[in-house]
């Protein structure tokens, strides 16, 4: 296991966003050494994109098992020290990993270092569309896989993401890490830009799931005060 850092980028029909994200990565002031694509049984021309990429990217294809999933193939072919997670439609800024990597060497050992987000409307949206979207414009923490930094062997160590959440699954993971006595840590730089568009999970997601991890959450919560 080398000193450095892999990035697993899960996506399913967002090879209009691909692109960008990828390029995020690439344009790091601190370099990640992997970059491993899953694609989670896209319909779209994912494939077709990956091959304009970096011939470096790693591009994995399975069949849909929901982002969870996606997150956990790319975690297993890890070969690095550390552990970052970025959605398909999401965009890192350049500083991330360097602010991060420097944080987590600081940190108490084991931990995990997120930063702030700000949200950004996808330039595909009409004004029609644009208006309607309901978003705080202002930066705010992002406990969210896109934003984490993590050192490998303590993702493993709490252990995958539930497969059986469709959404949510973050919250159910990040519950699991805490009672572990995982450090948080939340840098107050903005790390990411969200891209809002008309198919992002946080708005069209299955309340049912959400509600599964937050009981999850709760149950972790108890164990730790038992």
């Amino acid at each position: 296991m080398t000193m450095d850092i892999s990035v697993v980028i899960p996506t399913r029909d967002r090879a209009h966003y691909l692109a960008a994200a990828v390029a995020s990565v690439k344009a790091q002031t601190r370099p990640a050494s992997a970059v491993i694509i899953v694609d989670d049984g896209s319909c779209d021309d994912t494939a077709t994109i990956v091959q304009g990429l970096d011939p470096s990217v790693i591009y994995v294809y399975q069949e849909n098992a929901g982002a969870g999933a996606a997150r956990n193939a790319g975690a297993k072919l890890v070969e690095t020290e550390f552990l970052a997670f970025l959605d398909s439609d999401d965009i890192w800024v350049p500083e991330k990993l360097a602010w991060q990597t420097s944080a987590l060497a600081a940190a108490p050992d084991p931990a995990m270092v997120f930063g702030h987000a700000a949200h950004f409307v996808s330039a595909e949206l009409s004004p029609e569309e644009a208006a309607r979207l309901k978003f705080d414009p202002a930066p705010m923490p992002a406990i969210s896989p896109s934003a984490i930094l993590i050192r490998t062997a303590d993702f493993h160590r709490v252990g995958p993401f539930d497969v059986a959440l469709a959404t949510g699954e973050f919250i159910e993971w990040y519950a699991r890490a805490r009672a572990l006595n995982i450090a948080s840590c939340v840098l107050p730089q903005i790390v990411m830009h969200r891209r809002l568009h008309g198919g992002n999970m946080g708005r069209t997601g299955n309340r049912a799931h959400y509600a599964r991890a937050l009981k999850a959450v709760i149950d972790q919560r108890r164990k730790v005060q038992e």
